[in-house]
């Protein structure tokens, strides 16, 4: 099973207006097979330090990022198989 960690950032993307929108985003962490709890492999995340990573740090406030399961990053974010 692919371990990954999915977040929602209000205001990173803009839709065809130009008005800011939320974007997803995950981080894959490889794959287990293990079973994990995804709210237990969440819960301590570092969102300040995990902009800073993704140098995202100067362009998106902690307050913007919410943490999404899988399931529905891939309903709302999904690549199209086209």
């Amino acid at each position: 099973m692919k371990l990954r960690v999915c977040l929602e950032i209000n205001g990173l993307a803009e839709d065809e207006f130009g008005n800011k929108c939320p974007a997803g985003v995950q981080i894959s962490l490889g794959e287990t097979d293990k079973q994990i709890d995804y709210n237990e492999l969440t819960k301590n995340i570092n969102i300040e330090g995990l902009l800073k990573t993704m140098c995202l740090d100067e362009v998106v406030c902690p307050e913007d990022v919410k943490i999404i399961t899988p399931e529905e990053y891939d309903r709302e974010y999904g690549e199209d198989e086209t």
